[in-house]
């Protein structure tokens, strides 16, 4: 079965960027995840659908490359496709192109399906798969792990808004590179790009919880290392590993 694309464009208004005038990157993966969205909704199995079977989609991880990062009033091209899924996973392709059709990003995501009564992950239900036309394989498809901290550089505390929970209950995938970057000062940000970024969400965490974000810093030759992991009440919720030259 070939996996059906699904293909948007759109144009980065200034409240998508930064003092850099690139796209931020808390943005750019929201630009990604409304494309499947979007897809979801014209198949008929959106969020609604979904939410109505007692369950809902939740990331476990992200893969980005950034080749560039689009530039404010630049238009683009936004495609996804839910490539494969086994029995507990989905994995979906993303990308984004600028109009002559050069990548400029690439991510690559594993979904599971949570059932909203026990807070668990369900195995796959086959209506909510299958019209994505995506490939059922028995293979795991494993991504590379995320280094863990040894030594933290900085840390901040944040507390959970309301604002920051999705129709999942819990605080949505896209605050936690807000606070992982956050402890990243002035000077680094809008000196440094970022070119690869591998997060692992582990924990969900929810209204009101009081989380830590951690980093630790790390040079080599011509690129940049790094480290971050939010936790809550000393559990890890969430892993990154960031490369920025």
């Amino acid at each position: 079965m070939v996996a059906k694309r699904y293909n948007e464009k759109h144009r980065v208004v200034f409240y998508e960027t930064d003092v850099t005038k690139n796209i931020n990157i808390g943005m750019l993966v929201d630009l990604m995840m409304l494309a499947s969205e979007n897809q979801s909704e014209q198949l008929g199995i959106g969020t609604d659908k979904v939410n109505g079977l007692g369950y809902g989609w939740v990331i476990t991880q992200h893969v980005l490359e950034i080749e560039r990062l689009p530039k404010i009033n630049e238009e683009v091209k936004i495609w996804t496709e839910a490539d494969s899924y086994n029995k507990y996973f989905c994995y979906r392709e993303f990308g984004i192109d600028d109009m002559d059709d050069n990548p400029l990003v690439r991510m690559h995501t594993i979904f599971v399906l949570m059932d909203f009564k026990n807070r668990k992950i369900s195995q796959i239900v086959p209506e909510l798969i299958i019209p994505f036309g995506a490939t059922e394989t028995p293979k795991v498809k494993r991504y590379k792990n995320v280094k863990k901290i040894k030594e933290i550089d900085n840390h901040k505390k944040y507390q959970v808004r309301f604002m920051d929970i999705d129709s999942n209950h819990h605080v949505n995938n896209v605050h936690y590179f807000d606070w992982m970057l956050d402890t990243l000062d002035y000077d680094f940000l809008s000196k440094h790009t970022l070119k690869k970024i591998n997060i692992q969400y582990k924990q969900e965490i929810t209204y009101g919880d009081i989380v830590t974000s951690n980093i630790q810093i790390i040079n080599s030759n011509d690129t940049i290392t790094t480290l971050h992991e939010v936790k809550n009440n000393d559990k890890v919720s969430c892993l990154a590993e960031c490369e920025w030259i």
